[in-house]
């Protein structure tokens, strides 16, 4: 039987824009989460609907590489929103963008979206 029954949204969500141009999200860990989806848009996106892409990480925290960083000029932001599920995707799913897709467009329902954390390229 599948759980779609949502945890809590995630609280307290914090991020940086590393040196190496990387970004770290990290957020309080939700009781009973067994996975967290990322949602992320391009540069000055900041509607909802417009954070089209997705990450995914079993822990409270959250990197996407350098190279996977939407493009950012000085001055511009990116918003990143934390969602909670109580499934993990199957172990045979590689990729973080399947298994971010498996969770977002399966039977299952996560919680409400965290609030946002702005990330500014200074």
């Amino acid at each position: 039987m599948i759980q779609t029954e949502h945890p809590a949204k995630p609280q307290n969500v914090t991020g940086v824009i590393n040196g190496d141009g990387s970004i770290t999200v990290n957020w309080d860990k939700v009781e009973g989460a067994l996975s967290y989806l990322t949602h992320y848009g391009d540069a000055n996106q900041g509607a909802p609907s417009e954070l089209k892409y997705m990450g995914y990480s079993e822990t409270n925290s959250w990197t996407l590489a350098a190279e996977n960083v939407p493009e950012l000029q000085t001055g511009e932001f990116m918003l990143v929103t934390v969602q909670t599920y109580n499934v993990k995707a199957p172990g045979d799913i590689v990729t973080e963008v399947e298994k971010a897709a498996y969770l977002h467009d399966g039977p299952f329902t996560g919680s409400a979206w965290s609030t946002a954390v702005t990330l500014t390229k200074e």
